[in-house]
């Protein structure tokens, strides 16, 4: 196998054995028909299942060809090295920097020739419709369908960096992040796929937001500090607050506020320094900063110490001396 390679800590598949590597790819990802053309075969696969969210490293050292029936799984390829190319409703593109959103509503067919690498974004289309839906305040039954067209390359370029830094992060740090700091990431990068690519809500997403009553901030406030060792829900929140997500967001913005995701960071911080002042045995502070949602424990120090005025580490260090 080559060099070039992604999530190695969430190992799925390396082989050289046809028969084997088919059944995994079947009963992992769904496949119902794998095939390798010539000598040489190899295979490596890597798979990071998240909540909504599947993010898989592939590597081919032989050329293949592999198939999916219809599903409810969206899918975005990201070429890293070599040729391969997709056929899906009897139309067939080269896979490059990047393809469209491909959804399950008909069977993929992909060929990939010898020395092939790629990362491959998977998402459940009824998490991002929901997604969609709780941003926009949308009850209605209309379904969430991508449109056919060329997305513009500047975001398709910014898509693609989220995609490959999304999996770098999660090979450093990802089996070590809270659900809090998992649900999170995925969202972030759901809501990016919803901005760069067009579908029949994209007008709506779009647009302004009407406005609410100001007692909107509060109320979510109040319920972020209740949950605040919980991933943010926006769609309960926007629930609880009897507005739609897009309002809670301008409604933050306008009162100068921030967004509900900063103001919950500040609750984490404060909830973070009371568990390093009253520590017992087991307390670190890597495990409070991943027990209160951060991920990257540099960010967590200098935000730590802006809005306390020490150090993580001088506040458990302070503390274990009282003790």
């Amino acid at each position: 196998m080559g060099a070039v390679s992604y999530l190695d800590r969430y190992p799925l598949l390396r082989s050289r054995d046809s028969e084997f590597a088919r059944d995994r790819l079947f009963s992992a990802y769904g496949a119902d028909r794998f095939g390798k053309h010539g000598d040489g075969f190899g295979i490596q696969a890597n798979l990071a299942r998240l909540n909504s969210i599947g993010l898989a490293f592939c590597a081919y050292d032989g050329a293949a060809s592999l198939s999916f029936p219809e599903s409810q799984i969206l899918r975005q390829f990201f070429s890293i090295q070599g040729a391969a190319g997709f056929t899906t409703n009897g139309n067939s593109r080269p896979i490059e920097a990047w393809t469209p959103i491909i959804s399950g509503d008909a069977r993929l067919d992909l060929d990939f020739a010898p020395g092939y690498r790629q990362l491959v974004l998977r998402i459940d289309a009824h998490a991002l419709e929901r997604l969609l839906k709780s941003l926009l305040g949308d009850a209605s039954g209309m379904n969430l369908r991508f449109i056919s067209s060329e997305a513009d390359p500047a975001m398709m370029t910014q898509v693609r960096h989220d995609v490959f830094r999304f999996a770098e992060e999660l090979e450093r740090f990802g089996q070590d992040y809270s659900p809090i700091a998992i649900a999170e990431l995925e969202r972030a990068l759901m809501f990016r796929i919803l901005l760069a690519h067009r579908h029949n809500f994209s007008d709506r997403l779009q647009r302004s937001a009407p406005s609410a009553n100001r007692a909107v901030v509060d109320i979510v406030e109040s319920y972020i500090e209740a949950h605040w060792d919980e991933p943010l829900d926006f769609q309960e929140i926007a629930e609880v607050a009897n507005v739609s997500v897009r309002t809670v967001f301008r409604e933050f913005s306008d009162s100068g506020r921030g967004s509900p995701g900063q103001f919950a960071r500040r609750v984490r911080l404060q909830h973070a320094a009371e568990l390093l002042r009253r520590p017992d045995g087991q307390t670190s502070v890597l495990a409070v900063a991943f027990k209160c949602g951060f991920r990257n424990l540099g960010r967590f120090a200098s935000e730590y110490r802006q809005a306390i005025g020490e150090l993580p580490s001088e506040t458990l260090k302070n503390a274990r001396r009282r003790q």
